[in-house]
C-alpha cells in the first residue's frame, strides 16, 4: 500500500453504494472489514436509489464533506460517469464508472474496475481468453468495461447482444478501436452459439422474468461461463453450465477481485492502487 489516505484517525466518512436494485450488493460486506483493518474510518452504506431518484441523490450526497466517495452499480454506471469532474483513462474510454472518490475540493472523480475485476477473477481460467469466441450479453456499464478489459487479453471475436442497439455499436466500436480489427460485432441468435465463452454481463437473472437468450441446449462442457449477475446463489444460466459440465466464474469472483481497488480508491488512493493488500 502507497500514498496518502486523508481520513485515517478522522471523523467518520461513509461511502455510498447506489443500485437499483441494491439488496444484492455485496460492496459494504466486503469492503467494510478492509478499512477497518487499514484503520481508515469510512464505512461502505448501501442505498436504493431508482434511475429517478440518482440526479438528486447524487448532487444531495456530493455536496457532504462526510462522503468520501460514491459507488454506483446497474443501472447507474454511465449517468455516474456524465456527472464526474475527471475518469480515469478506462472511464473515459468505456464511457462507466464503478467507484466515485471526492476530492479534498470537492470535486468527484470516477474510475472504472470491472473489467480488471471481471478477468483478474477468473483465475487460471483466464487463459481460456486468449484466442477464444467470446459472446457477451449486456453492453451497458458493466459489459462495456468486460469489453474493454477483454480487448487487451487477445480474444478472436467478440459477439455482443443487448436491448439497446446503440450500446452494441459502441461497445463494438470500442473494442475495435483498442484491437484495431473488426473484433466485436452485434450477435445474431439466429446463426446459432459458435462460441468458448459467453459472459452475462446484464441484469437477468436478478431482475425481472427475462431468459437468457442462450438455450441450455447450446452450453458444452469445453466452455467457460461467466454470469456477473450471480451475487447470491447461481442463476439460471450458471446452473445450466455446470449441468453440461462448463467451467464456470460468477459475480463475487469479480468482485472480490476488484475490491481491494475500490477500497483504496473509496480511501482516498490514486486509482489502481489496492487498501490492504
Amino acid at each position: 500500500m502507497t500514498g496518502m489516505i486523508p481520513n485515517l484517525d478522522g471523523a467518520s466518512r461513509v461511502y455510498a453504494v447506489f443500485g437499483d436494485p441494491v439488496a444484492q450488493v455485496q460492496t459494504p460486506r466486503l469492503i467494510n472489514p478492509i478499512f477497518a483493518a487499514a484503520g481508515v474510518n469510512t464505512f461502505a452504506v448501501p442505498f436504493h436509489v431508482t434511475p429517478a431518484q440518482f440526479g438528486a441523490t447524487w448532487d444531495a450526497l456530493a455536496a457532504l464533506d462526510s462522503i468520501a466517495g460514491i459507488g454506483v452499480t446497474v443501472p447507474h454506471k454511465v449517468a455516474a460517469a456524465e456527472r464526474c469532474a475527471t475518469l480515469t483513462p478506462t472511464a473515459r474510454a468505456v464511457g462507466a464508472v464503478n467507484s466515485i472518490q471526492r476530492g479534498a475540493d470537492g470535486r468527484m472523480h470516477g474510475a472504472l474496475f470491472d473489467g480488471m475485476g471481471f478477468v483478474l477473477g477468473l483465475g487460471s481460467a483466464r487463459a481460456r481468453l486468449r484466442g477464444a469466441r467470446v459472446l457477451m450479453v449486456g453492453a451497458g456499464g458493466a459489459g462495456r468495461a468486460i469489453a474493454h478489459a477483454l480487448a487487451g487479453e487477445g480474444i478472436a471475436a467478440l459477439g455482443l447482444m443487448d436491448l439497446d442497439a446503440a450500446s452494441v455499436r459502441f461497445t463494438a466500436d470500442m473494442v475495435n478501436a483498442v484491437t484495431g480489427a473488426k473484433t466485436a460485432f452485434a450477435a445474431d441468435p439466429g446463426e446459432g452459439f459458435d462460441y468458448d465463452v459467453i459472459v452475462n454481463a446484464s441484469p437477468i437473472g436478478i431482475k425481472g422474468d427475462a431468459r437468457f437468450p442462450v438455450p441450455a441446449e447450446a452450453l458444452t462442457g469445453d466452455m467457460l461461463v461467466a454470469d456477473i449477475a450471480a451475487l447470491q446463489g447461481d442463476t439460471a444460466l450458471l446452473r445450466d453450465a455446470k449441468a453440461a459440465g462448463a467451467a464456470t466464474s460468477d459475480g463475487n469472483d469479480m468482485l472480490e477481485a476488484q475490491i481491494a481497488l475500490i477500497a483504496g480508491f473509496a480511501a482516498g488512493l490514486p486509482a489502481g492502487e489496492a487498501l490492504g493488500r
